[in-house]
């Protein structure tokens, strides 16, 4: 995989985790008050916040490496392997455009 590539596909990410994040904050945000200590909804997007933030920070971990490396490709395999925070079909999407080089498909969600 070339350097392209791999900063491509880290940039997909990226962004959609961005897109997730926003969407969670949204959520939390505009959450009806009062919320109980048990309200099993509003602790969930807590959770899904949490996930979204280390996952991100992750992410911009791997885009600050060298992408030059052997093991650039594996990297974002085993990210995409492992995220729980991305869908079946964004990860399906990133490994299509690395695969296929695209540079202009549109990120989904699920």
């Amino acid at each position: 995989m070339n350097t392209t590539k791999v900063n491509f596909a880290w940039a997909r990410i990226q962004q959609y985790l961005e897109k997730e994040m926003h969407r969670v904050r949204d959520e939390i945000r505009n959450y009806p008050a009062p919320i109980p200590a048990c309200d099993a909804q509003y602790n969930y997007l807590l959770e899904e916040r949490e996930g979204l933030s280390s996952e991100l920070a992750r992410v911009r971990e791997c885009m600050n490496e060298d992408s030059d490396s052997e093991n650039a490709q594996c990297s974002v395999d085993a990210f995409l392997s492992v995220s729980s925070c991305l869908g079946d079909s964004a990860k399906g999407e990133i490994r299509a455009l690395i695969e296929s080089g695209n540079r202009y498909g549109r990120m989904t969600s699920d």
